[in-house]
């Protein structure tokens, strides 16, 4: 009995193992994310991380974390300031809708409804974007590119993650504790969503640099 207690291989020492990562994960992406621009590469390596060990189980999350952070710095650097001009952009039209309907003007709330579900394409996409980084090779623009295809071909998975994204958003928004699990919870949900996608289009997955 106090063998098995003892057993790092035991199931609950495998839980606590589990949930330590999603602490220090979730906890790793919120300092790693405070910049801003790298936004892009700290959600690379979350996901990767989350969908790669503890998904599976695995040792080494925080190492994989670093690892995945540093090879996608740049090009999440470059593709996160494209999303930020993009959405800044798309927020200008809303703020116009916004001040229509407070107006009371004909038909303002169909049109700002119709832009909120129009808005579902680019949000989408920016869900997509930094997980594909995680495991595909691409330019800035090649990833952006495929992130939109990927939220158009798969749109109900789309309007999940967009979902999930715009509900963790307004809990951190409201409390500060869920801020501490929340990221990696998401990438592991994320994960379930993606995952088959993913293997679908890269049957192989081989060791990258640095990994066993």
């Amino acid at each position: 009995m106090f063998a098995s207690l003892f057993n790092s291989e035991a199931p609950f020492w495998r839980l606590m193992s589990s949930l330590v990562d999603i602490l220090a994960l979730s906890l790793l992406w919120v300092f790693t994310s405070v910049p801003i621009v790298t936004l892009g590469a700290a959600t690379a390596a979350l996901y990767d991380a989350s969908a790669k060990c503890v998904r599976q189980g695995k040792s080494g999350a925080l190492s994989r974390y670093f690892h995945t952070f540093r090879r996608e710095l740049v090009t999440g650097l470059l593709i996160t300031l494209i999303f930020l001009v993009g959405l800044f952009l798309l927020m200008i039209p809303l703020r116009f809708f916004w001040a229509a309907v407070v107006a009371d003007l004909t038909g303002a709330r169909v049109a700002l409804a119709a832009y909120a579900v129009f808005l579902v394409f680019p949000l989408g996409a920016l869900c997509w974007v930094f997980p594909i980084l995680s495991r595909f090779t691409f330019t800035p623009l090649g990833a952006v590119k495929v992130s939109f295809q990927f939220s158009l071909a798969y749109l109900p998975r789309t309007f999940l993650l967009v979902l999930t994204l715009l509900a963790a958003g307004l809990v951190s928004a409201l409390y500060w504790a869920p801020v501490l699990v929340l990221p990696c919870l998401v990438a592991l949900l994320w994960s379930l969503v993606m995952e088959p996608l993913f293997s679908r289009h890269a049957p192989a997955d081989p060791p990258r640099d640095g990994e066993d």
